[in-house]
């Protein structure tokens, strides 16, 4: 797929309460197609049939007021489950999505972070960030932490990241690039967060809940109120 031709993202939204993502963090890019995901939390012991059957109307029509604040179709799923994660990561799978998208109370969206770890991934990274600048108003960031030893190659994929971005067509000039030489990548990646409105990271780890997250990730969400997209791996 030729970078920034439409990726899918997925969008977990709890259907269980009134809080729904920001409209402008939704609406952030016309050329991403976005997988609204409305899921019910059931508790362990409670079978989902029933709650389904007392609330699903009601949380149907939260995620149809949730797409109507966007203006573009959208597809709608309303599941009811157990595990938040399992269904996630199954839904993911079935839409055939390239990124998950973790909402934070941060609402500005113009200046995008990007944290390359290699060229693991980086085909799927690169095409939603060309999706995101589409917007003239967004700048990106590339950024890459390295040790001394290392910091030519780590030049040379930022630079290299850069470039396929003009080729798709993005001004070079709101394209910025960042190396960092460190042997804590995460906290290097984790401190320079808080300078941006929005995150681009990508999967790390194979097992379940780090597919979702990461271990990059999960500090993210835990220690930057930023939203992310966190791109899964092919």
């Amino acid at each position: 797929m030729p970078l920034g031709d439409g990726s899918t993202v997925l969008v977990p939204v709890d259907v269980s309460t009134t809080e729904a993502p920001d409209t402008d963090l939704l609406t952030v890019s016309d050329a991403v197609h976005l997988v609204l995901l409305g899921y019910y939390p059931v508790p362990d012991q409670a079978p989902p049939a029933q709650l389904k059957a007392d609330h699903e109307d009601d949380a149907q029509r939260r995620l149809a007021e949730l797409a109507a604040t966007i203006d573009r179709d959208v597809t709608q799923r309303v599941v009811f489950t157990h595990d938040r994660d399992e269904t996630v990561d199954r839904a993911a799978e079935e839409y055939d999505c390239d990124a998950i998208l973790l909402p934070g109370s941060h609402t500005a969206t113009e200046r995008v972070f990007v944290p390359l770890r290699g060229d693991d991934n980086l085909d799927r990274i690169l095409s939603l960030v060309a999706d995101l600048l589409r917007r003239e108003e967004t700048t990106a960031t590339l950024f890459h932490a390295t040790t001394a030893d290392e910091r030519e190659y780590g030049q040379s994929l930022l630079d290299d990241a850069a470039g396929r971005l003009v080729e798709a067509g993005i001004d070079r000039a709101r394209i910025n690039t960042r190396l960092a030489t460190t042997n804590d990548p995460g906290t290097a990646i984790v401190e320079l967060a808080h300078e941006f409105d929005l995150l681009v990271v990508g999967e790390t780890e194979p097992s379940l809940t780090d597919r979702i997250l990461g271990r990059v990730s999960t500090r993210i969400a835990d220690e930057v109120d930023r939203p992310a997209f966190v791109v899964r791996k092919p």
